[in-house]
């Protein structure tokens, strides 16, 4: 008896950690909606599946099953749903026009049935944050939408909730896009925060985006920038550095990884990246320390020492070589 409740409480445990790996997100479809603000962050989800142990469950949804959409395609969706799962996420899509008609029969569907539910994280792609608006999700919250919307999202709002010229942006569980492209870097976002900065940078070089874009710092992503290059000896080497970057990699240990001497390696690394290994082994050190600084609590002494930096000096300093403002800027 008491081996038969062991075992049922292994299966359970089991079971929850499976669940607990399935994050279920429910894309809500609107009426004249714009493909691209669909597919885009789909796509990212979908190959996430493939990466990463988080398995995302897309689910498309509508207030109507067959939907007038920007391309003329015929596309049918799911009904809302009358249930969904504790840990969902919800993502409302964008709509085609300049004018948009708000409090159509189909968005009023849309407002009650998300005053019923209760979703994990809540994300919209262009006009989607004006449905969000509309439907009270973004009270108190700061946001932005596509530009030639934002008029429209103040005046649903409050001026300064709406920040303008930005791609995305988070403020607590709900996050808001720009439209168009901005929904695919927030959707790599959202991975990179579920499941790593690694899967994310796999999912962008799949998709031939060498562009990684986020809140705060519009350049280039560290895990892709300084990789448009054929070299694949190199490559190889930039995956290795990339899963463990903290380590203290040894010009002699990269150069054995590369097949090649210390002075070849130094010259083709230089010559494939634009970079020298022990800067863009910094790079990723500095992204790692950005992470911790935005979502932990962690002082910046034991950031440096956490991120592979010699000391808080040397993270101080590289970090002013990089950054216009200091670390505390990105809490």
């Amino acid at each position: 008896m008491m081996i038969e409740t062991s075992v049922t409480e292994i299966s359970t445990k089991a079971s929850a950690d499976t669940s607990a790996k399935i994050v279920p997100i429910y894309i809500v479809l609107l009426p004249e909606l714009l493909m691209l603000d669909v597919v885009g962050p789909a796509e990212v989800f979908a190959y996430a599946n493939r990466y990463g142990e988080t398995h995302f469950k897309l689910n498309f949804v509508g207030p109507e099953t067959a939907l007038k959409n920007s391309l003329g395609m015929s596309l049918s969706v799911d009904p809302l749903p009358t249930a969904i799962e504790p840990n969902a996420w919800l993502l409302v899509t964008g709509m085609v026009g300049n004018a948009l008609e708000l409090d159509s029969p189909a968005l009023q569907k849309v407002y009650g049935w998300l005053a019923q539910h209760q979703f994990a994280r809540v994300i919209s792609v262009c006009a989607g944050a004006l449905v969000l608006a509309k439907a009270g999700l973004l009270k108190n919250r700061k946001c932005t939408t596509h530009f030639m919307h934002c008029n429209e999202l103040s005046d649903l709002l409050t001026p300064n909730q709406v920040l303008e010229n930005r791609l995305f942006v988070q403020d607590g569980n709900v996050y808001t896009s720009a439209g168009v492209s901005a929904g695919i870097d927030l959707a790599l976002h959202l991975v990179q925060q579920q499941v790593g900065p690694q899967v994310s940078a796999k999912i962008a070089r799949q998709m031939v985006l060498f562009i990684r874009r986020g809140m705060q710092d519009p350049s280039l992503s560290p895990y892709l920038e300084h990789r448009n290059h054929l070299q694949q000896r190199i490559h190889a080497i930039q995956d290795k550095i990339q899963q463990d970057p903290v380590k203290n990699w040894s010009v002699d240990e990269l150069a054995d990884l590369g097949h090649c001497s210390k002075r070849h390696f130094a010259r083709i690394f230089k010559d494939s990246t634009g970079i020298t290994s022990k800067e863009y082994i910094y790079k990723l050190r500095l992204s790692l320390a950005q992470q911790l600084l935005q979502h932990s609590p962690l002082q910046v002494e034991e950031i440096a020492q956490r991120c592979g930096f010699e000391d808080p000096r040397q993270f101080r300093r590289l970090w002013a070589r990089y950054h216009n403002s200091p670390p505390s800027s990105f809490r």
